[in-house]
C-alpha cells in the first residue's frame, strides 16, 4: 500500500497580500470603534505582512494595552509576545 505524500504549507502563503489586509482590517477596527484587541491585533499583523513594522508594532502594543485593560492577560501576553516579533522586521506566520 502506498503512503500518501506530505509537503509542508509553504513559509509564505501565496495569498498573502499586505495592502489588502490592511484595508479589511481597518475596516473592522472601525466597526468594532476600536474596542476589540482581536481585530487590532489582526491589523497589527496585516501592517507586519505589508512591511510596515513601526504602524504594526504600535499597533500590537495598542492590542496588548486594550486586551490588559479589559483583563484577558493571555491575549495581552499574545499580543505584546507578538509586537517583539514584529520588532525584529518579521511577519506574523503560525
Amino acid at each position: 500500500m502506498r503512503r500518501p505524500s506530505y509537503s509542508p504549507p509553504p513559509k509564505t502563503p501565496p495569498c498573502a497580500n499586505g495592502a489588502e489586509a490592511v484595508t479589511l482590517a481597518q475596516r473592522a477596527v472601525e466597526l468594532t470603534k476600536s474596542r476589540a484587541p482581536e481585530i487590532l491585533g489582526t491589523l497589527a499583523a496585516a501592517y507586519a505582512e505589508k512591511g510596515s513594522y513601526d504602524q504594526a508594532v504600535e499597533t500590537a502594543q495598542r492590542a496588548a494595552d486594550l486586551a490588559a485593560q479589559q483583563g484577558n492577560t493571555k491575549l495581552a501576553t499574545d499580543l505584546t509576545t507578538r509586537a517583539a516579533t514584529f520588532r525584529t522586521n518579521q511577519p506574523a506566520r503560525h
